[in-house]
């Protein structure tokens, strides 16, 4: 009799088993799916943002151009798109925040364009600052904490060959 039970104990413990090991797999799958996911819609959400500057750059120079004026609509509701979908899938109020402000600030550096509130180059700062801060977050969320993120000098990086002070902003 006793080897009975000693062979449903048996049984149990490997039927427990099989099951804490699938719970631990199922969620480090889902971890492993989330960060791809933050990943994504982070790069997503730069790149968008890095194109609606430079649209505000180019309107900035020519205020009228009335494709980039539409390009530049454009870029901004995907933009907010992008932020919601990063406020769905991020953990981190600082990502969140971050994201928030650079969407604010990018705005505002393209309405100043138009003749809009805001300054252009203030807003440009703004979105330097905010992007270190979003890095740093989205990275720390991540599970890169610790590691540095590269910055370029305030600046900009020198002309290769020109020997000239660096004069301009971009």
């Amino acid at each position: 009799m006793s080897a009975a039970w000693f062979a449903l104990g048996g049984a149990l413990i490997g039927v427990l088993g099989t099951v804490l090991t699938e719970l631990v797999r199922d969620r480090r799958d889902d971890q492993k799916v989330w960060r791809e996911e933050l990943r994504s819609v982070c790069a997503d959400f730069v790149s968008e943002l890095s194109h609606l500057q430079d649209l505000s750059h180019e309107l900035h120079r020519s205020p009228k151009k009335s494709e980039a004026q539409h390009a530049a609509q454009e870029a901004h509701s995907r933009l907010r798109g992008l932020q919601e979908r990063l406020r769905l899938t991020s953990k981190s109020v600082a990502t969140q925040e971050a994201a928030r402000w650079l969407l604010h600030c990018g705005y505002y550096q393209w309405k100043s364009t138009q003749g809009g509130n805001g300054d252009f180059w203030q807003a440009h700062n703004d979105i330097r600052a905010w992007s270190a801060k979003f890095y740093v977050a989205a990275r720390e969320e991540l599970g890169l904490e610790n590691s540095p993120v590269y910055q370029d000098p305030p600046e900009g990086l020198p002309i290769p060959g020109d020997k000239r002070p660096l004069k301009n902003k971009n």
